[in-house]
């Protein structure tokens, strides 16, 4: 387990769990942090850094499948709306109230999902870090990006997701990303959501969000650009808007003190 230095948690939900870690647990303003796709809490490492010394609760997920929040291997589970029902549960189990969500590119998505579902409106502010939602253009290509299958393809990926730092993963590291990226876990959540695309990526849908939400994304993003950002924009109304400049996608990375900064701004507001 990569140690982000909080408390660990378990959250039993009946034959499996879902794991965060969790911070300032006696703070009453709550953050929830959700990852993207190929990713994990570990990503978030930076932005936890710096809002530390706030006064949040701040929660981080292992999302479905992922990290220690194991799922049986059973195809249907794999699924970004079976997903956000699992979180969602989790939340109530842990009796979590007035929270701020927030998500990056696939977690993004499923925070939208979340929101969509949410009845007894736990989530009362939305933020949207490079999110998915919108099909993109060039549907084919993308998958093909961000479903690598050779060393080759890893590097590729890494471009588009860093901007001024790309990483250079020696041999050994892109063996190991090609074999997990691959594995049944990805490969079941592909097959699932091209099968149900107009339904996952629910596009003009999101206007029934009616929380305050921020949208933060990096200029130099080709993986959710900024002609996709700004529909999402349209479609949340009343949403905003803010360009990190010089960022690709992987922008809680790459701009951390930014994006913390936007997040403070904006649950103070």
């Amino acid at each position: 387990m990569k140690n982000m230095g909080g408390t660990p948690v378990q959250t039993d939900l009946g034959g499996h769990s879902l794991f965060h870690w969790e911070y300032n647990s006696k703070s009453k303003k709550t953050l929830v942090f959700l990852h993207g796709l190929l990713d994990e809490s570990f990503g978030y490492r930076r932005v936890i850094k710096e809002l530390l010394n706030d006064d949040y609760r701040i929660l981080v997920f292992d999302l479905p499948g992922y990290g220690k929040s194991k799922l049986p291997k059973i195809k249907y589970l794999f699924q970004i709306d079976v997903w956000a029902d699992l979180l969602l549960s989790a939340f109530e189990r842990l009796e979590l109230k007035d929270v701020t969500l927030i998500g990056h590119s696939m977690g993004g998505l499923i925070s939208q999902h979340i929101v969509l579902k949410d009845h007894s409106k736990i989530v009362s502010n939305l933020v949207l870090l490079a999110p998915g939602g919108i099909p993109h253009p060039e549907r084919d290509k993308m998958r093909e990006l961000l479903f690598p299958k050779t060393e080759k393809d890893v590097i590729s990926l890494l471009q588009h997701l860093y901007g001024e730092e790309t990483p250079e993963p020696n041999f050994f590291l892109r063996h190991t990303l090609v074999t997990v990226w691959n594995g049944w876990e990805n490969t079941f959540l592909q097959e699932n959501t091209l099968k149900r695309e107009n339904e996952i990526f629910h596009g003009k849908k999101a206007s029934l969000i009616r929380i305050p939400c921020l949208i933060l994304a990096g200029d130099k993003d080709a993986i959710t650009p900024p002609f996709m950002m700004k529909t999402m924009k349209k479609y949340i109304r009343g949403s905003k808007l803010v360009w990190i400049a010089g960022a690709k996608h992987a922008i809680h990375l790459e701009k951390p003190k930014s994006i913390s900064n936007e997040i403070r701004i904006f649950c103070n507001s």
